[in-house]
């Protein structure tokens, strides 16, 4: 290659152009002894490449020194940081099941305590989940029940109710009493405390509006508690654990769910919920003039309509009949004055899964009346029935191994607190009407004589 030397150099002078090897030469242009001849005209591609050649390691080494920079300013930063490390909580500590297949699981284990005093973790993690539970309890062969098994067993109660699905809910955070305002109205639009609506028509200028006060109470929700003991034998516990799940969970649901039923009906509301049949808010829709004893007919079932009220005019949202289960052989036989039927069983109308009767839901139970007394059949918007309970709703399980110990027998305890109540006490009198009507309905006795 040829160079262009910058000093008296082997034998040249300064300046001289000697043909040298392209080693050699690149040699004394890096010591600086030597530099490239200015390309002739003519050859710009090379003198374009050169130039490129020296950006490409311009920029090659900046980038060198920049990270060079960046890593000794972090690592300088990582030496003056002590490391930590944050531990969340126990995933076991999370599942609502504890750890366990099955509830059967969870009886062997408490039971596997208790007899041979080995300790399960599972159940000493359910422990630390729990308010006021320890292993001193643990030791006793008591636990409380996973989560999800309880829930399975609220669920149950939920399918097997009647009226607490549609019923106004009240959860109670704090304490077991809860105070709900309702406004006082014996007859509709009534609502202020001097008579008449809280409103008023200004039918000139500058006339001040009349101040009016309207009247509330307050419907006073506490919590009964309600309660049942499982027994179950050791047998079961050994043998069959899916049994056992379905034995507590049915056996615990249908009991709850029954007296349930049973209080939002005809509870007294002294320590238990308040029935409908024990409501002042009750109204009574006549019986027809010399009507057979144990017999509904068609008028009683319009008159029922007729005196029910909804807040909502038309709204009929929560409106249900609940009728003694002997009912139904009358309903399927009632007809309008035209001949069509007016009721619908189950699945007969576009498969709906529930009886219709004037296109109003209709459950049954066996905690109304026999048929021809009053509250055999109900017509009830359950909108304007409380239910208060413990915020989040839950049933509170507990297994204990000691209690029937020497009939060699576990037992599962069951814990439930709720109130109910109908909202309002009195039934309204409706204006332009003699009649008084009522979130809540049923027929008077039938006993003119007897049944055909």
């Amino acid at each position: 290659m040829k160079v262009k030397l910058s000093d008296d150099l082997l034998g040249h002078r300064k300046d001289t152009l000697v043909e040298l090897p392209e080693e050699q030469g690149k040699a004394l242009i890096d010591q600086k002894l030597a530099a490239a001849p200015a390309p002739a005209a003519g050859s710009l591609d090379e003198a374009l490449g050169a130039i490129q050649g020296s950006i490409d390691q311009q920029l090659q080494n900046a980038t060198a020194t920049i990270t060079n920079r960046v890593l000794e300013e972090v690592s300088k930063t990582l030496r003056q940081v002590k490391p930590t490390v944050v531990v969340g909580p126990e995933r076991r500590l999370a599942d609502p099941t504890g750890g366990f297949a099955n509830l059967g699981d969870f009886a062997q284990a408490v039971r596997r305590l208790a007899t041979n005093k080995s300790s399960d973790p599972r159940l000493l993690a359910i422990a630390r989940k729990a308010d006021g539970m320890d292993e001193s309890v643990l030791a006793d062969g008591g636990a409380l029940v996973p989560q999800e098994y309880a829930n399975a067993l609220y669920r149950d109660v939920l399918e097997e109710s009647l009226l607490f699905g549609k019923a106004r809910k009240y959860p109670i955070n704090l304490g077991n009493t809860l105070f709900v305002p309702v406004r006082v109205m014996t007859e509709l639009g009534v609502t202020a405390a001097s008579g008449g609506s809280l409103g008023s028509w200004l039918n000139a200028d500058g006339v001040a509006i009349a101040p009016q006060k309207p009247v509330y109470s307050r419907v006073q929700f506490t919590l009964n508690r309600w309660g049942t003991l499982l027994p179950v034998t050791d047998e079961l516990l050994q043998d069959n654990n899916v049994a056992l799940s379905n034995f507590i969970i049915d056996e615990g649901g249908i009991a709850l769910a029954w007296d349930m039923n049973q209080a939002f009906i005809n509870g007294s509301g002294l320590g238990q919920p308040q029935g409908i049949l024990a409501a002042s808010a009750l109204v009574q829709a006549p019986a027809d003039s010399g009507q057979l004893a144990g017999t509904i007919s068609y008028s009683n079932l319009v008159n029922m309509k007729s005196l029910l009220w909804t807040v909502a005019p038309g709204d009929m949202s929560g409106v249900v009949w609940i009728a003694n289960p002997d009912a139904e052989a009358q309903f399927e036989q009632l007809k309008d004055s035209a001949g069509r039927n007016l009721y619908y069983a189950a699945g007969t109308i576009g498969q709906t899964p529930v009886a219709k009767l004037f296109g109003i839901p209709v459950v049954y139970s066996y905690h109304c009346p026999a048929l021809g007394d009053s509250g055999d059949v109900i017509l009830a918007d359950l909108k304007q029935y409380g239910v208060a309970t413990k915020a989040g709703g839950q049933i509170e399980t507990a297994m204990s191994m000691h209690l029937y110990f020497d009939a060699a027998e576990v037992a599962f305890r069951i814990i439930y607190r709720i109130d109910g109540k109908v909202m309002r006490q009195q039934p309204l009198k409706m204006p332009n009407s003699p009649n008084s009507r009522s979130g809540f309905v049923c027929l008077e006795p039938r006993g003119g004589g007897p049944a055909s």
